[in-house]
C-alpha cells in the first residue's frame, strides 16, 4: 500500500471507530510496523488532521463536535487523581487533557481522554504499574484540565462537586 493511501486508510479507521485505536492495532490492520504508523500519524498531524494520541491509542477529534469545552484549574495530591477524574466523569464530563505551567518549558500538556470509570481504571493502572509521576507533581499539584461536556448543567455540577472536594481552584 502506498504511503498516501495508508494514511487515508488510517483516517478512515479512526473515523469508523468511536474508541481509540492503538498504534499496534493500526500496524496489524495495515500490515506495517508500529514505527511506520507513528510516522504516518506525525505526517497526518502536520497536515492538520485532528489525530491525537491518548493513553488508549489514537483518536480523531472532530471539528464539528456539538459538545462544549471549558478549562478548569485544580489542585490536589497524587492520591486524589482517581477521585478527581471519577468526580468529573460521574457528573457528565470527559477529561481531554492535563496542563501544567513549567518554569523553564512553559505550558506542558498531556492527553488523557477519559470519559468512563473503565478509562480511569486503565489510566490509574498505567500510573501505578509504571511508577509514573503525574505532570501535576511538577507544580505542587496545581494543574488545568480541558473538560468536554454536553450542557451548562453538566459543567455546573462538575465544578460544584470539585469545589466541595476542594480540588477546584477559584479566584
Amino acid at each position: 500500500m502506498e504511503p498516501i493511501s495508508r494514511r487515508e486508510k488510517i483516517v478512515e479507521i479512526l473515523i469508523k471507530n468511536k474508541n481509540a485505536v492503538s498504534g499496534s492495532d493500526l500496524a496489524s490492520m495495515l500490515n506495517v510496523s508500529r514505527q511506520v504508523i507513528v510516522q504516518d500519524i506525525a505526517l497526518l498531524r502536520a497536515a492538520g488532521t485532528g489525530v491525537i494520541a491518548t493513553p488508549q491509542g489514537y483518536v480523531l477529534i472532530s471539528p464539528f463536535s456539538h459538545k462544549l469545552r471549558k478549562t478548569i484549574a485544580c489542585r490536589h495530591r497524587k492520591e486524589n487523581i482517581r477521585d478527581e477524574l471519577t468526580t468529573i466523569v460521574d457528573e457528565g464530563g470527559t477529561i481531554l487533557d492535563v496542563i501544567v505551567e513549567h518554569s523553564i518549558y512553559g505550558q506542558i500538556s498531556g492527553n488523557i481522554m477519559v470519559s468512563s470509570r473503565r478509562d480511569i481504571d486503565e489510566f490509574i493502572k498505567k500510573i501505578d504499574n509504571r511508577n509514573i509521576k503525574p505532570l501535576s507533581d511538577l507544580t505542587s499539584g496545581i494543574h488545568l484540565h480541558t473538560i468536554e461536556y454536553r450542557n451548562e448543567e453538566d459543567i455546573n455540577r462538575i465544578e460544584k462537586a470539585l469545589l466541595e472536594k476542594r480540588y477546584l481552584l477559584i479566584e
